[in-house]
């Protein structure tokens, strides 16, 4: 089979696609044929060895996938299920989903209904869906009628958590750069500011929110536009710490969050992207040969959606 791998820590050009050996299942693994892989800044600090994934080389990267089973059952998941899958960090093992085939559990699993065919797009919703999932309805407990502030909302976690906190029942306003302000209106945000707009810069002090949803940029510039005792949820763990004390000056309660991989979380995630509630986005679609240019091109701005890696062309090895 086919993966992507790197035999070092590095820049980009470390990633290669390589033959490598099918996985051998564990017990009350499955087996599941990839159709796509996202690149998420989890991937990056993996690569750049600034967060411990396995403990030898070669590593392989990527964090979600969306697939099909074709061996194994476990549970619900049998072999022809669809199914969302999010690894969650994993200091000692170097996996990673941008593969051919993946062994994995059904815990990081979510199952898509049956007769319901994902698309490539649809990777666009799996990581992305499940963090704004926790940030909107854990961190936030959002409820009908709740204002909320979605910063950095050009991204698949801020396109995510609009359309979930509508889906509650709230109104959103939304920060983002140039390219998303269109898109972010259509999937159902109120008011929608370019960052660098002087309407943003005075919503930074509005202190008209319930709640707000920080998926991009500085936390402590946005905590001004909560209500004193509301909640600002914040999707970057690593920007957590350093803006406790400007949330404690503001009186907003600050929480990080993180997808973790629960597997009813994944389940509840795809029963909504086949009903069409949710709407997948995809700024840059790379095929499996182009993993190391999508690395690269993360975080370089203009982003309007999530990066997806499409396993459909990768060469077979």
């Amino acid at each position: 089979m086919w993966a992507v791998q790197y035999r070092s820590s590095g820049g980009p050009k470390v990633l290669r696609l390589e033959k490598a050996p099918r996985p051998v299942l564990r017990p009350g693994q499955v087996l599941v044929r990839t159709l796509a892989s996202g690149v998420s800044r989890v991937d990056v600090l993996y690569r750049r060895g600034r967060l411990p994934h396995g403990v030898s080389f070669p590593k392989r990267t990527g964090f979600d996938a969306v697939g099909q089973v074709v061996a194994g059952s476990s549970g619900p998941i049998k072999v022809g299920d669809w199914v969302a899958v999010v690894l969650g960090l994993e200091p000692l093992r170097g996996r990673g989903t941008t593969v051919e085939l993946l062994a994995v559990e059904p815990s990081r699993c979510g199952r898509f209904p049956a007769g319901y065919v994902p698309s490539v797009e649809d990777c666009a919703l799996v990581l992305g869906g499940l963090t704004a999932l926790r940030a909107v309805r854990n961190g936030l407990r959002v409820r009908r009628g709740d204002r909320l502030l979605v910063v950095g909302a050009g991204g698949p976690v801020g396109m995510a958590a609009i359309q979930i906190a509508r889906g509650c029942g709230a109104s959103v306003d939304a920060i983002a750069g140039r390219t998303a302000l269109e898109r972010c209106r259509g999937l159902g945000a109120e008011h929608v500011r370019d960052y660098r707009s002087p309407e943003a810069e005075a919503m930074r002090g509005s202190r008209s929110y319930d709640g707000v949803v920080v998926a991009a940029g500085s936390p402590a510039a946005w905590f001004g536009a909560a209500c004193r005792g509301a909640t600002a949820a914040l999707t970057d763990g690593g920007s957590w710490l350093p803006s406790v004390p400007a949330a404690m000056r503001a009186g907003v309660h600050s929480v990080p969050i993180a997808a973790g991989h629960d597997c009813d979380d994944l389940t509840w995630l795809a029963r909504r992207i086949a009903a069409g509630e949710l709407v997948p986005v995809v700024g840059r679609r790379y095929g499996a040969a182009e993993v190391g240019r999508a690395h690269a091109e993360l975080g370089s701005g203009g982003t309007c959606g999530a990066r997806i890696i499409d396993h459909r062309d990768a060469p077979a090895l």
